[in-house]
């Protein structure tokens, strides 16, 4: 197994698949926002295995450990207020972050999608599959680039969804995994909302000088 560095070809799909899987946002997890359990994951690691079996039937040991799906580093910056280098006017829409985990395993897609495998996503901190925040059943017809695209699905009602994409790489499979979930957009929205403000009241006004008033000459009277 080999953890891969993200190609830009790669994550400009993938990140489209994932815009349309994750849906629209609802309420968020920062400050004044209704918490979700992912409020406590920001920063954390979300541990991802593969698996024989399906979702509902998991091998009791993984065949392939992957890459921990990790948050950018701006999430935790924003909504844990150590964002220095986070400037509002420049940072756009407040999105759905995404976490992701690129790993490369020494099996060849054909193998995995016959062999009848799952993908395994649990909270961070967890030691078994049953604490699993995602998953996804492994089928379908490999494209003629070698990709396969397939839906991750909530587990234990955790509101967390997003997409795998496995590329055949002939003797392996570079497989990349993507977790969202839709409520931690309006925690972002908040967070970037204190952020503006704050930087608006740090922003010096400056006051205008005074306009010398010219007052004529008085017309005397005789």
């Amino acid at each position: 197994m080999r953890i891969a560095g993200r190609s830009c070809t790669l994550l400009s799909t993938a990140a489209l698949a994932v815009a349309m899987t994750v849906g629209l946002a609802r309420v968020g997890f920062a400050q004044g926002a209704t918490p979700t359990a992912a409020n406590d994951d920001v920063g954390l690691a979300y541990p991802t295995d593969l698996h024989s079996g399906d979702c509902d039937n998991l091998s009791a040991e993984p065949v392939e450990r992957l890459a921990d799906l990790l948050l950018p580093d701006w999430v935790a910056g924003l909504t844990q207020g150590n964002g220095t280098d986070i400037v509002a006017a420049d940072f756009g829409n407040a999105p759905i972050p995404v976490a992701v985990g690129t790993t490369e395993v020494n099996i060849p897609l054909a193998d995995i999608v016959a062999g009848k495998h799952a993908i395994n996503v649990e909270r961070p901190g967890a030691d078994n599959p049953e604490d699993s925040v995602a998953c996804a059943n492994i089928g379908g017809v490999v494209d003629e680039h070698g990709d396969l695209f397939v839906g991750l699905s909530e587990s234990n009602g955790s509101g967390h969804n997003g997409v795998v994409w496995l590329h055949d790489n002939g003797t392996g499979t570079t497989i990349v995994v993507f977790l969202a979930h839709p409520d931690e957009a309006a925690g972002i929205a908040t967070a970037l909302a204190a952020l503006a403000a704050a930087e608006a009241a740090a922003t010096p006004v400056g006051t205008p000088a005074a306009t010398p008033i010219t007052r004529a000459n008085a017309t005397p009277v005789t």
